[in-house]
């Protein structure tokens, strides 16, 4: 789902709305998740695997991998914080 905003550039023109491409509609129908890496003080956002089977994110700064698997008895979150160390 897009939201347009109305967005003004320094000559005072009025920008048109952006207009949604394929690779938006495609992040929309996946499930995402919010990350926080403490140790980057970053948010990423995961999106589920294209099989459905689990989430996979790298921390931006230190590169280490995290695999969230989808299954029977999860939980419903969709917000994480990891730390690195």
């Amino acid at each position: 789902m897009s939201h347009g905003l109305d967005i003004i550039d320094p000559g005072g023109r009025q920008r048109p709305p952006a207009t949604p491409t394929p690779s938006d509609a495609a992040s929309d129908a996946r499930p995402a998740l919010q990350v926080y890496f403490r140790c980057a003080n970053a948010y990423i956002r995961v999106l589920r695997s294209a099989d459905g089977t689990h989430y996979l994110c790298r921390c931006p700064k230190c590169g280490k991998s995290t695999r969230f698997i989808v299954g029977q008895g999860g939980t419903e979150q969709r917000y994480f914080e990891m730390s690195c160390r």
